[in-house]
């Protein structure tokens, strides 16, 4: 076998990470904390996956958690790789759970996956049909590490020799398997011995129901008649219950509904309807005398407002109307005749003034110098400190100023004093017409003048306001006592409802609970029926002959199946005492092997070694000095390393006969080795690698120094740096 390239898409530290490999010696020389561990755990992943071996439901090894990708990406791995001269490239995603692989076939890297069927545990295990290696079994024969072999009993049939056939390992893990599924206790479940006791154990059970079901044939027949007569007179009160108990429910729905219109003031139309409907004479006796009461307020609501006095009210405010529009238009021609005739005298006195104007200071003049003197006045008033006097005498200056302007344009208007005077006669006129229709007003209402009549208007509004003020008194009294007797009804009409209520939920309630013990009583006797009739059938179907039989028939089943139990365990363990025999006829190879790599890797010190099988392989070591056997944890560390590499090495020659040239894993293998020590065992290392793949991983630098001449000018070796 030859891994050529791997893929880490998500393992631990490692994301999307590639590794090409060499066909023999692949040395990766990085300091601690590096990811050569993980890179090796990830190798082994892309090969097998992350579950355990021999186990028949999904368990996963303790490192599954530790290798998780550290950035929460895709627990994912590629590896391509050689077998049997073929290429293969698997792809697995480790997902716990639902764990995926996919197997990809060179050239042309068509998908295989489906050639290769599941096992037990719904999977494909590409590996241990390729290499007849389970994980546990490749990793103890290529990974050399100070632990004991994981699966060393799984091991012994795949260390097939000459002196005995491998098949005997086949035979009898089929005869376990067998006695396995016939299993060891009559009252297991799910073994065949457990099974045909069950199967006994109800054919007994069966043939007893069979005697006894013939003596209780009449008495079942008798109990089910007196039931069906009991279920029919159920079946009728049951209807009788279900409809009362439905005119309960439309009772509780036009209770709903009355309760709702409780807080709503009837209609007179509605109150009748309330009398009609009333449950109880209590209730229909509320309605009515709570209608006549409504009835009685209503009759004694205020009287209606002064027919003659509102009519008088709305002529007098008709006739104030239009003497204020009279009075408003009256105003206006008096303000404009006095205008015009202001003008007229000014347009007329001009030519005089201008005749008068001959040596004597006009009065244009006059008023401007006056204002002059006062606004020098108002100057001197403010600079000695007397703010009142300059204020007024400025005030004085800007009126005589404004005097003297409007003089003068008044001048320039005289010559329209004809037109002026037309039209001050015209405005007269008007003015006189407005006074004589205003006077006409006041005399109708007995008014001497405009101020008269509007006390007059204020003394009707005010007696019409307090009359409007009366009745709404009287309105807001009688709607007060309305809304005080609908009140009452309601609190009354509520109250009565409530005892209606609580009387129909006791009548519900009953009804209910006795319609519950009938469904109760009538499921009860179906069932009754139902069973007493699955009884009288099968007494009908099965005979006491026919249940003796089948009984006996169980009875053979299991003495036979007991007997081919015995002869099984009888062939087992003959064919154990074979193995045994076998296992030692395989010792004496594997102990050459490992005395051949140890006598290499020690320059000859140590020369005989002994693997047992029957205790996982454990290694033993003859000293030559004092001829005696040692245990493998009596010696040194260093040399209990290099057991570890003489008992692997030689498990992994010996397999690999069977199989193919497997690859060699050492991690940090070397931590206790020598100088020397480890000059001799790199050399077979080296020797080793022109059959097996090596994978070397180590923190130091002597390695690569003790490797260089094998590495220097050599495309079957490579260094990988970290």
């Amino acid at each position: 076998m030859k891994i050529d390239e791997l893929q880490l898409r998500g393992f631990g530290k490692w994301r999307d990470a590639v590794f090409r490999f060499a066909p023999g010696i692949n040395l990766f020389c990085a300091p601690n904390e590096a990811g050569k561990s993980t890179l090796l755990e990830g190798l082994f992943a892309a090969l097998y996956g992350m579950k355990k071996d021999y186990v028949r439901t999904a368990r996963y090894l303790p490192e599954y958690e530790k290798y998780l990708p550290w950035d929460g990406g895709t627990y994912e791995t590629i590896v391509q790789y050689e077998v049997a001269g073929k290429s293969y490239r698997l792809h697995r995603w480790l997902e716990k759970e639902r764990e995926q692989a996919r197997l990809f076939l060179n050239p042309d890297w068509s998908e295989v996956t489906g050639l290769y069927q599941e096992d037990r545990r719904k999977e494909r295990n590409f590996l241990e049909l390729h290499l007849g290696l389970t994980r546990s079994l490749f990793t103890d024969v290529t990974w050399i590490r100070r632990e004991q072999m994981a699966a060393a009993e799984h091991l012994l049939p795949s260390l097939g020799t000459d002196e005995a056939d491998p098949a005997v390992n086949r035979v009898l893990a089929e005869l376990e398997r067998e006695l396995a599924a016939i299993g060891k206790k009559e009252r297991a479940d799910n073994t065949l011995l457990g099974k045909a006791g069950a199967r006994v154990a109800q054919k007994e059970r069966a043939l007893a129901e069979a005697e006894a079901g013939w003596t209780a044939a009449s008495r079942l027949a008798r109990q089910i008649a007196d039931w069906e007569a009991e279920r029919r007179e159920r079946e009728r009160t049951r209807e009788k219950l279900r409809q009362r108990l439905h005119r309960v429910q439309e009772a509780e729905a036009e209770w709903q509904a009355r309760w709702r219109q409780s807080y709503i003031a009837p209609s007179p139309e509605q109150w009748e309807a309330w009398e009609e409907n009333a449950v109880t004479a209590e209730e229909r006796r509320l309605h009515r005398e709570t209608r006549e009461l409504l009835a009685a307020l209503a009759a004694r609501s205020a009287p209606d407002a002064d027919t003659g006095s509102e009519t008088e009210r709305e002529r007098l405010e008709a006739d104030y109307q239009r003497a204020l529009e009279l009075r408003k238009a009256w105003e206006t021609c008096r303000e404009q005749v006095n205008s015009l005739a202001a003008s007229a005298i000014v347009g007329t006195e001009r030519p005089r003034q201008r005749q008068k104007a001959t040596g004597k200071f006009s009065s244009d003049r006059l008023l401007r110098a006056g204002s002059g003197l006062l606004l020098a006045a108002a100057a001197g008033a403010f600079l000695a400190g007397k703010g009142t006097y300059g204020w007024i005498a400025g005030v004085l200056a800007v009126l005589l100023a404004a005097v003297g302007t409007l003089r003068r344009r008044r001048a320039r208007g005289n010559q329209h004093v004809p037109a002026v005077i037309e039209e001050w006669r015209r405005l007269q006129q008007e003015a006189d017409r407005l006074e004589v229709t205003l006077r006409e007003i006041y005399q109708a209402w007995n008014a001497a003048d405009w101020d008269a009549f509007l006390q007059l208007r204020e003394a009707q509004l005010n007696m019409s306001r307090q009359r409007e003020a009366d009745r709404q008194t009287e309105e807001w009294k009688r709607r007060e006592e309305e809304a005080r007797l609908l009140a009452r009804w309601g609190d009354e009409l509520r109250s009565i409802l409530e005892a209606e209520k609580a009387e129909r939920d006791r009548e519900r309630d009953g009804l209910v609970q006795s319609l519950k013990e009938t469904e109760e009583r009538l499921q009860e006797l179906r069932e009754q029926i139902a069973r007493a009739s699955g009884e009288m059938g099968s007494h009908d179907s099965v005979s006491v002959a026919r249940a003796r039989s089948e009984y006996e028939d169980a009875i053979a089943a299991l003495r036979s199946l007991q007997m081919r139990r015995e002869a099984l365990q009888l062939a087992r363990d003959t064919l154990r005492e074979a193995l045994a025999e076998w296992n030692r006829d395989v010792s004496p190879v594997l102990n050459g092997l490992a005395s051949d790599v140890m006598a290499r890797i020690t320059g000859g010190k140590y020369r005989d070694v002994r693997l047992d099988p029957r205790e996982r392989f454990a290694v033993r070591l003859l000293e030559p000095v004092r001829q005696r056997v040692v245990e493998q944890e009596q010696c040194s560390l260093g040399t209990q390393d290099q057991l570890h590499f003489a008992q692997r090495v030689a498990l992994l020659r010996l397999v690999s006969r069977q199989t193919e040239p497997l690859p060699l894993f050492l991690d940090d293998h070397f931590a206790h080795y020598d100088q020397e020590r480890l000059e001799r065992t790199l050399a077979y290392v080296a020797e080793l690698s022109e059959e097996h793949q090596v994978f070397l991983f180590t923190c130091q630098q002597r390695e690569l120094t003790l490797l260089e001449p094998y590495l220097r000018g050599s495309d079957r070796h490579k260094v990988h740096r970290l």
